[in-house]
């Protein structure tokens, strides 16, 4: 699964202008200016090891210079390089199951909603879903709108209850896994299984495409949500930053 994330970020990255997704010894380091997010700027680490220890300053000043806010990036059992980082400020902690699910574990929710692939017509509205859910300003998602709507492997969802869009998601197909992001359902709208359906259209799509499992990175509002439909804890992302 891991893997799968990694291949996925290097396509996006090679997409978006000024984005950088390098090799420092035991880390990958995410670069992306124009998503001025933690999410999105920031070491990855790939080895617990003395090597990640000595490049984690180095790799968090390269992101620093460009007016990004770094996260670290950690899994479950990379305990050394994580202290390492708080000892260098990287205090807050937030945790994010990453979760899977094979063909035959995969679960059909029950929802009225019209799920379909997004058109040119519905960007917008979606975009504002994304900014609305998130939180975060709408510039950054068209940012990254603009990346994904000429990513081949990528397929982008809406659902229509009522006729007006009210939920999207994203599921992205590359080799043998398929990977859920950016399930968004404005306040108004959740608690109807609208996020589920559509995850698990697009879950589905990537099986029928040639995958064998569908992943995510799990927040804790959307951990039940994604067991329901038979999605599995298989590891856990520890990630670090600084205070606000």
């Amino acid at each position: 699964m891991h893997g799968a994330l990694v291949r996925l970020w290097a396509l996006l990255y090679a997409r978006i202008h000024g984005a950088r997704f390098e090799s420092r010894p035991g880390l990958l380091l995410a670069i992306c200016p124009d998503l001025a997010i933690p999410q999105c700027n920031g070491p990855w680490v790939q080895e617990d090891s003395r090597s990640a220890v000595d490049a984690l300053a180095g790799a968090i000043a390269e992101v620093d210079v460009t007016g990004a806010q770094p996260w670290v990036q950690t899994r479950s059992n990379q305990a050394q390089v994580r202290e390492a980082a708080r000892r260098l400020g990287f205090t807050n902690e937030e945790r994010l199951p990453a979760m899977l699910v094979r063909r035959d574990e995969l679960r059909e929710p029950a929802a009225e909603i019209e799920v379909a692939l997004l058109t040119d017509d519905d960007l917008e509205v979606a975009v504002d879903i994304l900014a609305a859910s998130f939180g975060v300003p709408r510039a950054l998602f068209r940012t990254l709108a603009a990346a994904l709507r000429v990513l081949p492997e990528a397929s982008w969802y809406v659902g229509r209850a009522d006729g007006a869009i009210v939920s999207t998601t994203l599921g992205v197909t590359i080799d043998d896994a398929t990977g859920i992001f950016n399930v968004a359902t404005p306040a108004e709208h959740r608690r109807r299984g609208y996020g589920a359906a559509l995850t698990a259209r697009a879950v589905r799509d990537g099986l029928d495409a040639g995958a064998s499992f569908g992943y995510l990175q799990s927040s804790a509002v959307g951990h039940g949500v994604y067991r329901a439909l038979g999605f599995r804890d298989v590891e856990e992302y520890v990630l670090l930053s600084r205070p606000d």
